[in-house]
């Protein structure tokens, strides 16, 4: 009893102070100076806007207060009814032209919009398409037609197929579909985590074969430092397993190949656009991965550091422990610790790139 009654007494003692002696009412002048003093203390509180900035922050609150009476509030939205709405708010086309700094955690498999892997790559000559049994697909560049193999028994060429479709926009659609997770009926074609978990599994698997291919990836990463600055982002930090890239005639390049190849369109991108900082590569492995073979993952890596100091960034940690998808159970780091040491151990120097939340 005696502790509630000093926790009652403690908790209404500040709020005496704002109390007028006369009318028992808060003094609105305490309370706004109590405001001010707890907005200065936010992140760039004490700056002075200039009158231009003034004027660009109620604009912002304007168009703000707009979008949040309009008919259709778009935070409210499944974002796959929200998405071309917000692409057309004029509050977006405003924030896409401020300065963004770095995209800090782009994937490799991930760094172009699926409309021009499609629109673009699968119009390329020698590139051929194979429809799975699960309904999906699958894609390979070759100069001849490719062999049978457990996912494909048929590959046609894309060229030809197009040839006899009367819908080659129609075509075109779904294969954007096959590429991403839009549906214009989220709620009833993915009922669960389960489903759409699968999904997009079949997106990057389809999306490999036409990323891997030696002359669309230089073009891909290009295209994807393009995507990136027209939002004004001047930095990024991509995550990359360097996955081996082929040629049309099978050829197989290896790691440094695609590291040499990554810093040449970066350089050339650079050259293009002076205001860009820069790019570099965050290594990955995937998580189910044994212990020796993460030691090994990261001997290559500090390797790779030494030789290509400018491009690799570190390796990265969240592929190893995340939980993801359907799967409920992973690994901490602590079961990996004898991997993750080796820098130490050698000396070396490979920074460790980790998700919030990781152990």
């Amino acid at each position: 009893m005696v502790n509630s009654l000093c926790l009652a007494l403690l908790t209404s003692v500040p709020l005496l102070c704002f109390v007028r002696g006369s009318a028992g009412m808060p003094d609105p002048a305490r309370r706004d100076l109590l405001m001010r003093e707890e907005a200065s203390r936010q992140t760039g509180g004490l700056l002075a806007l200039t009158a231009a900035e003034q004027k660009l922050d109620a604009d912002l609150h304007r168009l703000k207060e707009q979008e949040m009476a309009a008919p259709n509030f778009l935070p409210a939205l499944h974002f796959f009814k929200a998405k071309p709405l917000i692409e057309k708010s004029a509050i977006y086309r405003l924030l896409q032209k401020m300065p963004k700094g770095g995209a800090l955690h782009i994937h490799s498999s991930s760094l172009v919009s699926a409309e021009w892997l499609v629109k673009n790559v699968t119009y390329r000559p020698h590139c051929y398409i194979c429809f799975t049994w699960d309904n999906s697909v699958r894609f390979l560049f070759s100069n001849q037609q490719p062999f049978p193999r457990w996912d494909c028994f048929y590959w046609q060429l894309l060229e030809s197929l197009r040839a006899r479709i009367e819908d080659n926009a129609g075509f075109d659609s779904s294969l954007i579909q096959h590429l991403t997770l839009f549906t214009e009926n989220p709620d009833g074609e993915y009922p669960n985590q389960d489903v759409v978990w699968e999904k997009f599994e079949k997106a990057f698997i389809a999306a490999a074969g036409l990323i891997t291919h030696a002359p669309v990836l230089r073009d891909y990463i290009y295209q994807g430092l393009e995507e990136l600055h027209r939002d004004n982002i001047m930095y990024l930090e991509l995550r990359s397993g360097l996955s081996r890239t082929y040629e049309l005639d099978g050829t197989i390049h290896d790691k440094i190949w695609t590291l040499k190849m990554f810093q040449e369109v970066t350089s050339k991108f650079k050259q293009n656009y002076p205001e860009f900082f820069g790019a570099r590569i965050i290594i990955s492995v995937h998580r189910a991965l044994s212990v020796s073979e993460v030691k090994a993952a990261v001997t290559e890596a500090i390797q790779l550091k030494k030789d290509f100091p400018d491009v690799v960034a570190g390796f990265d940690m969240a592929r190893l422990c995340l939980v993801v998808g359907r799967e409920n159970s992973g690994q901490t780091l602590w079961y990996f610790r004898e991997a993750l040491s080796l820098p130490a151990e050698l000396g070396a120097s490979l920074p460790y790139f980790f998700h919030a939340g990781e152990t």
